[in-house]
């Protein structure tokens, strides 16, 4: 028989193992004190604009820089990391990609938003959207771009995803929120981080460099998120993915001022 000593270490393990099931989005690497990806050295650094818009629309650019870094302020969707089973954070990455970019485009100029601003407000966005899409956990594209406008007076475009777009609009100060999931359909992570399932989640896009074939972003569904540079091959698996699920396709969505 054994004893109860060892009775109450197997337990003890069983707990253990179980907790290293869940399954959610994220995983053991969210309890390490990982520091962010520093900003990417890039041609050209864009913060966050200042002036009033101008009435005329904005001028394109006529050759796109060979990289572009724009400066949006970071927030985690867990900003105290109370992440897990049931925690309503777990829901929080469109309210967080909301969060960061109005933030910018109010003129922050911080490299984070601190925990308890950063959770207050995706509080305040969240709310907003459960009033309005009821029961949604997983907003499309045009209902954040919905969400946009009413709270920040923001003017979105939702339009198909491409590359040449996304760089376009970086190189024009303007970060881009594109819609994924987490894991492909054969169930390669798209970043180590994330846990043992696929959920759809919402990131943005900061900058990129063509040389590198890197696009970077603020990823606010990992702690090390900040700067986070993907390639776009695998981006566009991630886009794709959503789509097996949701019918909005392969779409992207640009804030500009109004």
């Amino acid at each position: 028989m054994l004893s109860r000593k060892t009775l109450v270490g197997a337990l003890i393990a069983l707990v253990a193992v179980g907790g290293l099931g869940y399954s959610g989005y994220r995983v053991w690497r969210h309890f390490s004190a990982v520091a962010p990806a520093a900003a990417p050295r890039t041609a050209v650094v864009i913060g966050a604009p200042t002036a009033a818009p101008a009435t005329a629309a904005p001028t394109p650019v006529p050759t796109l820089p060979p990289s572009v870094f724009v400066k949006v302020p970071y927030t985690s969707q867990f900003p105290f990391s109370q992440f897990g089973a049931g925690d309503p954070h777990e829901n929080y990455c469109e309210a967080a990609a909301l969060e960061m970019v109005s933030q910018y485009f109010k003129g922050d100029t911080r490299d984070r938003i601190p925990p308890a601003e950063a959770d207050s407000a995706m509080g305040s966005i969240v709310s907003a959207e459960r009033k309005d899409f009821p029961g949604v956990m997983d907003l499309p594209l045009t209902s954040v771009a919905s969400v946009g406008t009413q709270l920040f007076g923001l003017k979105p475009t939702v339009s198909p995803v491409d590359l040449q777009q996304i760089e376009t609009s970086l190189a024009a100060g303007r970060p881009v929120l594109v819609p994924v999931m987490t894991h492909l359909p054969n169930g390669t992570k798209i970043a180590p981080f994330y846990g043992n399932t696929g959920v759809y989640h919402v990131i943005v896009i900061t900058g990129y460099d063509s040389a590198k074939n890197l696009l970077y972003t603020n990823d606010a569904g990992f702690i090390q998120g900040q700067n986070y540079s993907y390639t776009w091959s695998q981006l566009s698996a991630a886009i794709d993915a959503q789509t097996l699920k949701y019918p909005q396709g392969r779409v992207m969505l640009v804030f500009d001022r109004s």
